[in-house]
């Protein structure tokens, strides 16, 4: 819906669809690895991905997975990758003065790659 063709209808939500989160599962669901954020349109960096952010992760529905650590990807990683379709390449560079970020993300977009 566009601002142009909104005709002033209120829509709400279910208490069921908007009920608190009641367990830890649940709240781990969309944790974002550290310092994700967005680099253009579909395209993400992150630090290395833990297993908590794969949800989250899989909730962007990845392509592919830059990795720029020299130390051999996580089999627990390749196992999320290759379980989501999602082709990893590693570009083993010494690391820069931020070693936290390790990992850049393509988006599934259909302009994109």
């Amino acid at each position: 819906m566009t601002l142009e063709s909104y005709n002033g209808d209120v829509h709400t939500v279910p208490q069921s669809e908007n009920s608190p989160i009641d367990t830890e599962k649940e709240r781990e669901l969309f944790v974002p690895p550290l310092n994700f954020a967005m680099v253009d349109n579909g395209i993400f960096r992150s630090g290395f991905p833990e297993p908590v952010s794969f949800s989250f992760l899989q909730s962007l529905r990845l392509r592919s997975i830059i990795y720029l650590c020299p130390e051999p990807y996580p089999e627990v990683n390749v196992e999320f990758a290759k379980s989501n379709g999602i082709q990893v390449f590693q570009f083993g560079i010494e690391r820069c003065k931020c070693a936290v970020i390790c990992c850049c993300f393509k988006f599934s977009a259909p302009n994109i790659c």
